[in-house]
């Protein structure tokens, strides 16, 4: 397994701002955790950011004005601020990959494995998780390091993504433990 720690729309806006959710907020401490250690075992960390345009994204009509570029909503949290080495990856749509650099950053990488952190489990981590499905990737998805805006929807949104993805279910502390393995 040659994994890449993938952290989507952890962002001020999503945390604290426009679109802010309180569920957000709680799984800041595990993928902060996931992040350690990725960077202890040299695991790849790229954050994954939404940067929309005002006036022509198209999801700012469903969503109204949220992570706007070069706006302090479209930056990343203080507290997964990422470092030298990390990687960045903004998008204008919900999957990651879509008509993004990621794909390419991810092949340069030699990632194999997928694992997705972040907001919103039923939008852009499922998204993201569906077009990384396609190109091939295995998925490991840690329930307690994704969430949703309404919290009732997280778990659906985890077993959608384990049943038509075939991701890997497991708890944040699961996932180090096994990744201390080298499984």
């Amino acid at each position: 397994m040659r994994p890449a720690l993938i952290v989507i729309d952890m962002l001020n806006d999503f945390v604290h701002g426009a679109l802010a959710s309180p569920a957000a907020k709680e799984i800041v401490p595990n993928i902060k955790k996931l992040i350690n250690k990725a960077k202890s075992l040299k695991i790849p960390v790229v954050y994954v950011c939404d940067a929309h345009y005002q006036g022509i994204d198209w999801e700012l009509k469903v969503w109204g004005p949220h992570a706007l570029a070069g706006t302090k909503g479209a930056e990343i949290i203080e507290e997964l601020r990422p470092e030298p080495g990390d990687f960045l990856v903004r998008k204008r749509r919900y999957s990651g990959f879509f008509q993004t650099d990621l794909g390419i950053l991810l092949r340069e990488l030699g990632a194999d494995t997928l694992i997705l952190t972040g907001i919103d489990t039923s939008i852009c981590v499922s998204h993201t998780a569906a077009d990384a499905f396609y190109r091939g990737y295995k998925l490991v998805v840690p329930r307690d390091a994704v969430a949703t805006f309404d919290p009732k929807d997280n778990d659906w949104a985890v077993n959608y993504i384990k049943k038509l993805y075939g991701a890997e279910i497991i708890t944040t502390e699961e996932l180090i433990t096994k990744l201390d393995r080298g499984d």
